[in-house]
């Protein structure tokens, strides 16, 4: 849970957001250093004044009709908190998408993710060819329409990517992947979060990975370089 302050026109947010593989991104100290709001005061003010605004209307119950900085934290603090919740329900869908995006990639030209010593579960990979590793009957581009620009909120059924996955590729240490990510940043910006991330063996599969959600945690904008 996060707890959003205002101070000299601008918000700061403290404590944690949690959005699965991702991590778990943390303020330790009220601040923008990794949690950050990206509206000013005034930003929100003018959004409010728009009754069609894109970015807040879904924001409406809890600012609508605040003026005063300290009582919109409040309204902030309310909404994302929720989010954060609706995400923990749904975080398996939210999950799939991730490993949807990376295995995609990794799949489309044949990445050697054995080469990196951590992705490999000891004793796994002993005498296998590496030429068959992606010679599969399950392709994971034909998952990617269930995730890109589609709601990850539990309206719709998908596919179970990370099972799939597992049973594809036995020897890549999923666990061991999850537990080196490192979550760089999270932006709100009204019914949007942006969020940055890379994985902790070196960059070599996620690399400043970074998607934006909205208010149904739909992929819109991934990026991994």
């Amino acid at each position: 849970m996060i707890e959003i302050t205002y101070c000299d026109g601008k918000f700061f947010a403290k404590g944690t957001f949690s959005l699965g593989i991702a991590g778990v991104f943390e303020n330790k100290d009220s601040g923008d250093s990794v949690i950050k709001i990206q509206d000013t005061l005034q930003d929100i003010l003018e959004e409010l004044k728009k009754e069609d605004s894109c970015t807040y209307q879904l924001l409406f119950p809890y600012v609508k009709g605040k003026e005063d900085g300290t009582a919109i934290a409040r309204g902030l603090t309310d909404y994302y908190n929720q989010k954060e919740k609706e995400a923990q329900k749904n975080i398996k869908q939210i999950n799939d998408c991730i490993l949807c995006h990376l295995f995609e990639h990794l799949e489309d030209c044949e990445y050697p993710f054995w080469e990196i010593e951590e992705a490999i579960i000891p004793g796994s990979f002993d005498g296998q060819a590496t030429d068959a590793v992606y010679d599969t009957d399950e392709y994971v581009y034909k998952w990617s329409d269930e995730f890109y620009r589609k709601p990850n909120n539990g309206t719709l059924c998908k596919t179970d990517v990370e099972g799939k996955l597992r049973n594809m590729f036995p020897m890549f240490n999923f666990d061991g992947l999850y537990q080196s990510m490192i979550p760089e940043y999270i932006v709100f910006h009204g019914r949007f979060m942006m969020f940055q991330f890379s994985d902790g063996w070196g960059g070599e599969l996620f690399c400043s990975a970074a998607d934006r959600f909205d208010e149904n945690f739909t992929s819109c904008e991934w990026h991994n370089y």
